[in-house]
């Protein structure tokens, strides 16, 4: 009997563990998508706590607010916790919703009686935050809009104009310069495969992006990419130091020790090199290391921030006043922002231009070169061909051979030919008339062969295609012996 009921109890045990197990897996399906509502529930409550009023009468004005049901059931279960006796604090961490910091302000705030102030800290914190956020998201959003706009024309022309156009093309038998028969090659490849291409195309496009922005084990590379480029880098270290400044002198102020505030502001950044750098500094501080000895021990500090504000933390310090610096810091790079967000989106407009135009220009050389050609051809003068009648002359024939001064009964036919030079120019003009003064009725091509008629003061008349005679200059011809 005691055997049994030890696997009873075990059995019990195992069975609480799936339940949980199910039980988080469930929630977190339930809370996908809630992102924006946490931000809301956050401000919010804060706000409306710190105002005086009930803590469970804001919880239940929130959740009128939510519309998933995820947060729904996770504000019901606060309201729960909070009104079965249970700290504010406790109920906010198991949660999961609310960030280190905030947790951390509560828990402070209740145990020295400045709830309400801790409170409206965390609500003034989360107002900041989402202003820094969205400084950044700002800048980026016009050049992402327009390389947007530009890969879906791009697209469209390729996919719906470009088989249309090497269907053209190819069928004229002229010589296509390079950039054409690229545009044709990319027409026919994607009138063939397009259906294929482009949705795998557009979703290599999209992974890229993903992995090298959004996800996150490996949007540091992303980010090292935004920081390589000196309008941006700036932007997002002034950020960084408008965040660093205020949260860290808010929490330093509300009475939160400095590793934990460091801890708090490692969390809230979504920068690893900053995050690195808290976490450097949190390690730092907890081995009784100052501020000064900490930033003369980093390597890249002056990247992050720079010597200045280095100093003041450091003259801080070593007055007493940290926190009041630091909110002052906070200020200064808070309005230095808004003006770099200004500035990057004028720098980065003309550099954006320059890219569409030369994408636009490299189409319209690609279709306008060979029809530029066609047309040139066409109104150019006629190049004629070589086909010419034969020229006889009558010789006597006597037991075979020829005999002057009589007429014989055969005739021999004798052409006199000539081969046209090359001209450096690549055709060779024909005139009316044996001298430079004659009007061009045609043009004929190095190396073609021609029967003429006569050669007067350096000028041959040949015969032409159509049966029609022209002169053309002896310089640019030689006789072929026959």
């Amino acid at each position: 009997m005691i055997f049994r009921r030890k696997k009873k109890k075990k059995y019990k045990k195992e069975e609480k563990k799936e339940a949980k197990k199910t039980g988080k897996l469930a929630m977190f399906f339930l809370m996908l998508g809630t992102g924006k509502e946490r931000e809301y529930l956050v401000e919010n409550f804060s706000m409306l706590v710190s105002s005086g009023i009930n803590i469970s009468i804001a919880l239940e004005s929130v959740e009128r607010e939510m519309k998933t049901a995820g947060m729904k059931k996770t504000l019901q279960l606060m309201r729960e916790e909070i009104l079965g006796g249970s700290s504010i604090w406790r109920a906010m961490e198991k949660s999961g919703i609310f960030p280190r910091n905030a947790i951390s302000l509560t828990k402070i705030g209740e145990e020295s009686g400045r709830l309400p102030q801790n409170l409206k800290v965390i609500a003034i914190q989360e107002q900041k935050e989402k202003v820094f956020r969205s400084k950044i998201r700002s800048a980026m959003m016009y050049p992402v809009l327009v390389l947007s706009l530009t890969l879906f024309v791009g697209i469209g022309i390729a996919w719906f104009i470009l088989p249309r156009l090497a269907t053209v093309f190819s069928q004229m038998k002229i010589d296509l310069p390079a950039i054409t028969k690229i545009l044709i090659a990319t027409g026919i490849f994607l009138k063939n495969y397009g259906t294929i291409a482009i949705p795998v195309f557009l979703f290599v496009v999209g992974a890229i992006i993903f992995f090298t922005f959004s996800f996150s084990k490996t949007k540091f590379i992303g980010q090292r990419i935004l920081f390589s480029f000196p309008a941006v880098k700036k932007l997002i270290q002034e950020t960084e130091m408008a965040r660093f400044g205020f949260l860290l002198g808010t929490l330093l102020e509300s009475g939160m020790p400095v590793t934990v505030a460091l801890e708090s502001l490692s969390d809230i950044t979504s920068f690893r090199i900053y995050k690195n750098f808290y976490g450097y500094l949190k390690k730092q501080i907890e081995e009784g290391n100052s501020f000064k000895k900490s930033f003369s021990n980093y390597k890249k500090i002056d990247k992050l921030i720079p010597n200045t504000i280095q100093q003041m933390v450091v003259a801080g310090e070593q007055s007493g006043n940290l926190s009041e610096i630091l909110v002052k810091i906070g200020q200064i790079f808070e309005e230095k922002t808004d003006t770099t967000t200004k500035n990057l989106t004028v720098i980065l407009e003309p550099i954006l231009l320059v890219i569409v135009w030369l994408g636009v220009v490299a189409v319209a050389l690609a279709v306008i070169l060979p029809i530029y050609s066609l047309i040139g051809g066409l109104n150019s003068p006629k190049t004629v061909q070589p086909a010419p009648p034969p020229v006889t002359e009558t010789v006597e024939m006597n037991n075979g051979e020829p005999n002057e001064g009589t007429v014989g009964e055969e005739e021999i036919l004798i052409e006199k030919k000539l081969e046209i030079k090359e001209t450096g120019t690549g055709l060779l003009n024909v005139r009316d008339n044996g001298n430079t003064k004659g009007k061009i009725i045609g043009k004929v091509l190095p190396q073609e062969q021609y029967v003429f008629i006569e050669e007067k003061e350096g000028w041959y008349r040949i015969i032409l295609a159509d049966n029609t005679e022209g002169w053309v200059k002896g310089e640019y011809v030689q006789i072929i012996q026959e």
